[in-house]
């Protein structure tokens, strides 16, 4: 073979070996958004389903604390009359003593206060979190059929290896167990094709220089080669 035309197949093989390097990247990018897709999903499904029993508990504390409201206001009010009726009489420390209740009164139904506040904001921090999390699911929902559609148009990936999502953070999750394993299955086989190529291209650059070369991309192959030949 001349070395024109081993230029030639060495260039087709550099050419090739781009080609796969550029469906590599790709695959790559499709892995990303399909791995982020899948966490995305557990974790809005583990969420929804902590949410009920965090809803439950929620509701709980805000009745409790509402219920302490009611009794602290009522111990205040009752220690309000109590330091009325010591302001009435000329005894110091029933007066002392008086203040000293309705202060601790005071402050315990402040306190109440501060507390049923919080459960009551507790409370409807969950629910924002659990309208968000269905706003969340139904994007992601959209999102995977989107990436399913992408998928099904590579020649490397069947129908079969990319389903349809299923309903909800569960199908989404469930969907992209076959879906990353389909990709990682498609990019071993276009990185063993790679391989080859790059073997292929560092063999017949040994041939053409006349002297082994060392493990060489082949873009770097064909440079050498093309500098051997041109000071021929």
């Amino acid at each position: 073979m001349a070395g024109d035309e081993r230029l030639a197949l060495l260039a087709e093989l550099e050419h090739t070996d781009e080609a796969i390097g550029a469906e590599l990247a790709e695959l790559d990018e499709l892995a990303a958004a399909a791995d982020a897709i899948h966490e995305r999903a557990v974790e809005l499904e583990q969420l929804l389903a902590r949410l009920p029993e965090e809803r439950e508990a929620a509701a709980a504390a805000v009745e409790e604390a509402d219920q302490a409201v009611v009794a602290a206001q009522e111990v205040l009010e009752r220690a309000r009359e109590v330091l009325a009726a010591a302001e009435k009489v000329d005894d110091p420390d029933r007066l002392a003593e008086a203040r000293r209740f309705e202060v601790r009164a005071r402050d315990r139904a402040h306190i109440g206060e501060r507390k049923a506040a919080a459960a009551r904001e507790h409370a409807a921090e969950l629910e924002s979190r659990g309208d968000a999390a269905q706003v969340q699911a139904a994007e992601l929902e959209r999102r995977a059929q989107e990436l399913a559609d992408v998928l099904r148009r590579r020649p490397r990936l069947t129908d079969d290896a990319v389903p349809a999502p299923g309903s909800g953070p569960s199908g989404v999750a469930e969907w992209g167990t076959p879906v990353r394993a389909a990709l990682l299955v498609a990019r071993s086989q276009l990185a063993a094709e790679k391989d080859a190529v790059v073997r292929q291209a560092n063999e017949l650059g040994s041939v053409v220089l006349g002297e082994p070369v060392p493990a060489l991309a082949t873009r770097e192959v064909v440079r050498r080669v093309e500098g051997t030949l041109a000071d021929r």
